[in-house]
């Protein structure tokens, strides 16, 4: 069931700077070096340099090493070195085309038969010239001005568009840039300071010493709640974080808590059969009368592999896990007239765990979403998320809600989206939290991890809702007070009505 949410981070995150360590991100590129015997070679179709310019991707390919670079015009970091590895551990991570010009990057992705839209790198005679002479290293030594330099060109040459903020990025950073000093809070301010402007929760930095930098685009549920709670003791919103004292830090904590106990058992007072949940704790399903409820929150940490695994191992056994769990849900709902399936808290993870949910409700082909990155001055070519019946077992040609809040977040609207084509479904609640890209993760010196929007996703018939969100059918406030206070969900009561 929900765990405990810290105060420190639910106040921070949205409102301050935070040391609750990093999100998940869509993108979890977990190479694995495989330490071969020194004989033990890539195939020579792999060597060479393999660039995605609009990912700042710099592959490095000799016979036995693999060099990942991100780089942008004066700059290059090295993300990583691999040593003594085949071309078999290196396909754990990426492909080569048929006529092996492109590299397609699975980590992350999902796996060589089966994922979301990747990335592609293509063969280039050169390194780029940032990272022919200078290259940086996670353990780099830079001046907090240097590393504010690095972050404003990163962003300048990576991030997806900032028209829509309407936001003059050299003027904004060169301002923000004169008062950092050697004191790192400086650095930090700033960096917080452009992330207020630009209003987009998939841009984040942090720092070696745990501090998330991080501002979200709209109120969650859970500053609702820390808003409800200033509100109730008469404390000034947005609180302060170091105006809090520990004591009024453990009350928020527990009103938080105390409040998402009381919503979950409300949920369950609905259950007229046996309410069920898979190992890891993240879906839940059950009877309401003849209709199914199912939540789902969250689209990552479905694997039960070791920690020790690479992406691909993590990646497989994330889908079997998700699938024999989808296989049990839609098997005791199958006699149901219609479902509700809520993500209303659902923050994201990976887009290959969306695609695998939604493919369960397809009666045909059809387009889920699209996407592109920025590359430059112009876009990466655009791909699509094909969504397909599965051969597994399904729930096609019945009604489906779908709740969805401003917690419905990243890889969990990309699931929004790719459901929207369907003509069974209906979507209740509030317009979701609008931050689709892929998170485009950068180590830099220092030991500092950066995490930037990149990516425009567009519905099937082409709409971007980046910032607004995905907008609902049918509008429905999420959890408010007096939804608790009277014991009744407000979004599953319109689902129901719906469905029946």
């Amino acid at each position: 069931m929900r765990g405990n949410i810290s105060i420190t981070c639910a106040v921070f995150s949205a409102l301050l700077l935070t040391a609750c360590g990093s999100n998940n991100s869509k993108e979890q590129a977990n190479q694995n070096n495989g330490g071969n015997p020194s004989g033990s070679t890539i195939s020579a179709a792999y060597q060479g340099v393999w660039v995605a310019s609009g990912y700042a991707d710099v592959l490095e390919v000799t016979h036995n090493s693999v060099n990942y670079y991100k780089y942008s015009s004066d700059y290059c970091v090295l993300q990583a070195s691999f040593d003594g590895i085949t071309t078999a551990e290196l396909n754990r991570s990426v492909s080569l085309n048929e006529d092996e010009t492109a590299l397609r990057w699975i980590a992350g992705y999902g796996t060589d038969t089966f994922g979301a839209p990747a990335r592609e790198l293509s063969k280039e005679s050169a390194i780029p010239a940032s990272c022919q002479s200078g290259v940086l290293t996670e353990s780099s030594s830079l001046s907090n001005q240097d590393l504010f330099a690095l972050y404003s060109q990163i962003m300048q040459e990576y991030y997806v568009d900032f028209d829509r903020m309407d936001v003059d990025w050299p003027q904004l950073t060169y301002n923000l840039s004169l008062p950092v000093t050697n004191d790192i809070n400086t650095l930090y301010e700033a960096i917080y300071s452009s992330y207020v402007v630009l209003q987009d929760g998939h841009n984040s930095m942090t720092a070696a010493d745990g501090t998330l930098i991080k501002v979200l685009g709209k109120q969650t549920h859970t500053m609702d709640l820390i808003e409800e709670y200033a509100m109730d003791n008469s404390l000034s919103y947005p609180l302060q974080a170091n105006e809090l004292s520990a004591s009024q830090i453990a009350a928020i904590e527990a009103y938080i808590e105390n409040n998402l106990n009381i919503e979950q058992a409300i949920v369950l007072d609905y259950a007229t059969t046996e309410v069920k949940q898979d190992d890891s704790e993240q879906i839940t399903w059950f009877g309401i009368d003849n209709i199914g409820y199912v939540r789902i929150d969250s689209m990552t940490n479905y694997s039960s592999v070791s920690d020790d695994e690479d992406d691909l191992a993590h990646t497989t056994s994330a889908l079997e896990n998700l699938n024999n769990t989808l296989d049990q849900v839609l098997t005791d709902l199958s006699d149901t007239q219609g479902l509700i399936i809520d993500i209303r808290g659902n923050g994201g993870g990976n887009d290959y765990i969306s695609l695998a949910i939604a493919g369960r409700f397809a009666a045909t082909d059809y387009v889920g979403y699209k996407k592109y990155a920025r590359n430059g001055n112009g876009v990466t070519d655009t791909r699509e998320a094909i969504i397909q019946p599965t051969s597994m077992v399904s729930y096609t040609n019945k009604p489906l809600v779908l709740l969805v809040s401003a917690e419905t977040a990243s890889a969990a609207e990309a699931f929004t989206l790719a459901m929207l084509p369907n003509d069974q479904v209906t979507v209740i609640g509030t317009a979701t939290q609008g931050i689709f890209s892929d998170v485009l993760e950068w180590v830099l010196p220092g030991g500092h991890a950066l995490g930037l929007s990149n990516e425009v996703y567009l519905s099937a018939d082409d709409v971007w809702y980046e910032g607004s969100g995905i907008p609902v059918d049918i509008e429905v406030p999420n959890f408010s007070k007096n939804d608790r206070e009277s014991g009744q969900d407000s979004g599953i009561e319109a689902a129901l009505t719906t469905l029946m």
